[in-house]
């Protein structure tokens, strides 16, 4: 079921186009129903949102077809590929995304910088009248800022508009400054990714990852530290203001699995 769930979240609405119709395979019969399944599904969100477009076929045979499907909201491009079994009734058996090219007849215009940022404007504007972005955007160009913009609000109940140095939750993005951040400490000689946890956080409450949990364990997810998010995170939002406010909740927790066994998800 979860795999099922995120492949709808992957995937979304997705619409035909009348011009080139889809085979009338067992392939192409079971794909276009899989894919009025999506077009049905709730909520309405999740189809609007992660809506993709029917772009061409890419290959059909009667057991499978294959074809370009396009991010509406995204300028991203993937193989959606339907295989079913050969026999009646021709149950689907597998339904798989893969990322795309951007196939060469659709290789955007390339805009002159001044026309290139009003293009940025009157998309940042549209988006955040359909409500579709709220955010700060900034353009540089040799190291000099050339646009930067507040859109939508940061407060929706207060009515406050984001300024340009609104400061936003980024989520998963933080991994790769702090991957990038932490690399740069060890190619200076000031970490290594095999030392322990405990080597340099030398209070760290839990005992098994202070001297189990590597650098390098962390930077990959192997740790068994455990996920921060859950009930705990929720009754104490709000008073996680620094690092070490992290440490003093979550730090007497043991190793979830042995460090270097298994991979979680953050």
């Amino acid at each position: 079921m979860a795999y099922i769930r995120i492949l709808l979240l992957a995937v979304g609405s997705v619409t035909l186009f009348a011009d080139v119709p889809l085979p009338e395979s067992p392939a192409g019969t079971r794909a276009k129903g899989w894919l009025d399944v999506i077009n049905r599904g709730d909520p309405e969100g999740i189809r609007s949102y992660f809506a993709k477009v029917y772009l061409k076929i890419i290959d059909a045979k009667p057991s499978s077809i294959t074809l370009l499907v396009k991010a509406r909201k995204a300028d991203r491009f993937a193989k959606l590929t339907v295989s079913v079994q050969p026999e009646e009734p021709h149950n689907i058996q597998a339904v798989m995304l893969a990322p795309a090219e951007r196939p060469a007849e659709l290789a955007p215009k390339r805009l002159n910088e001044s026309d290139a940022i009003a293009a940025l404007k009157q998309e940042a504007e549209r988006r955040t009248a359909a409500d579709e972005f709220s955010g700060a955007v900034l353009i540089a160009k040799a190291g000099k800022t050339i646009y930067s913009g507040a859109y939508g609000l940061a407060d929706r109940e207060q009515k406050v508009a984001n300024m340009v140095d609104t400061r936003f939750r980024i989520g998963s993005m933080n991994k790769m400054f702090t991957a990038v951040a932490v690399l740069q400490l060890v190619q200076a000689g000031k970490l290594s990714l095999d030392a322990p946890l405990g080597k340099y956080l030398t209070d760290y409450p839990n005992a098994d990852i202070a001297s189990k949990v590597t650098i390098h364990h962390l930077l990959t997810h192997t740790g068994g530290t455990g996920d921060f998010f859950g009930p705990e995170f929720d009754k104490n939002r709000l008073k996680l203001r620094d690092l070490k406010d992290h440490v003093t909740l979550y730090g007497k927790r043991g190793p979830a699995f042995t460090p270097g066994d298994q991979q979680t998800s953050r």
